[in-house]
């Protein structure tokens, strides 16, 4: 049981990664370092801002939906049976009611973040503009400069990023071994590589993260109430926490593993909500009780990079 509800969480890894989200973010944010951004920096920021909101609630928010789904139903199919999965169908084969509000609250609040993010760039490209206009440097040689700063910064930000991944894979490994002197070394590669990627010196630089951080959170969400309103349909009412993260998971998390309670109970309490040390970034799972082996129960934090073969 325990390696089908892995099973689960490494499909809605696969695309909480969003490798893809990310590229077309950062297409997004370098095309707006050319020079009409100079120009117009408020009307064309406002664009960008628009577009940015516009390809979240168009293409991934939708597939975040549908992989919220898909993460259900291997653990519908191998616990709950033939029966699970048909109740099951309606929610995994049409949009749910239930994602309407949801999904209209989940846009405002990725685009107030994207807002301020944007705000803040259009600020420093004017005071941009104003210090080269003091300092009697051509407008032309500024916004070369500017830009190729802020294409390297995108450049690197994204290699910093594949760097971060494959740490996380090797902190699986080590756990994967029991070697304790190699997983504390692996978590300590994984908060550098964390660090590094936030460490940057531009606003497009803190624009790209801020952006990047809210659009994973906001397909999180999305993907974590579209699982659990397939359980919903599917007719279960009681739940069990199951941190994810492996040793990386925060102690709160930790703290609620194998916690279960009634869908009531855990009402204001569930992943994500805010009451962990990882705030509105948890990446835990409440799963249906029935699905717990209580003869093999699940140890400790999942880490949703180990069991590659399945």
């Amino acid at each position: 049981m325990a390696k089908q509800i892995v099973a689960a969480f490494r499909l809605k890894r696969k695309f909480l990664e969003v490798v893809n989200m990310q590229s077309d973010v950062l297409d997004i944010l370098t095309a707006y370092t050319r020079q009409v951004m100079f120009t117009r920096p408020g009307p064309e920021t406002t664009r960008m801002r628009n577009e940015l909101i516009r390809l979240m609630r168009a293409k991934y928010f939708p597939i975040a939906e549908e992989s919220g789904h898909k993460s259900a139903v291997p653990v519908l199919d191998k616990i709950g049976g033939e029966a699970a999965v048909e109740s099951a169908s309606p929610i995994t084969g049409a949009p749910a009611r239930v994602f309407s509000t949801y999904r209209t609250n989940n846009t405002r609040w990725f685009a107030e973040e994207v807002n301020a993010g944007t705000s803040a760039l259009s600020s420093e490209l004017r005071a941009e503009i104003a210090r080269a206009s003091r300092d009697g440097i051509a407008q032309a040689q500024m916004r070369t400069d500017v830009i190729n700063s802020y294409k390297a910064e995108l450049k690197a930000i994204k290699a910093k990023r594949k760097i971060l991944r494959a740490a996380n894979i090797d902190v699986a490994n080590a756990e994967a071994t029991g070697d304790l002197k190699a997983i504390k070394a692996a978590k300590k590669e994984v908060a550098k590589a964390k660090a590094a990627t936030r460490r940057v010196s531009t606003a497009m630089g803190r624009l790209e993260n801020k952006v990047q951080g809210a659009a994973r959170d906001a397909v999180r969400r999305e993907t974590q109430q579209a699982q659990f309103a397939s359980y919903r349909q599917a007719g279960y009412h009681t739940f069990t926490w199951v941190a994810v993260g492996g040793s990386l998971a925060c102690p709160d998390c930790d703290a609620l593993h194998n916690d279960t309670r009634s869908v009531r109970e855990w009402q204001g309490q569930m992943p994500g909500d805010g009451h962990t040390v990882c705030l509105d970034s948890c990446i835990c799972e409440l799963v249906p009780d029935q699905f717990i082996d209580k003869e093999k129960p699940i140890t400790g934090p999942v880490n949703p990079y180990l069991f590659q073969e399945l």
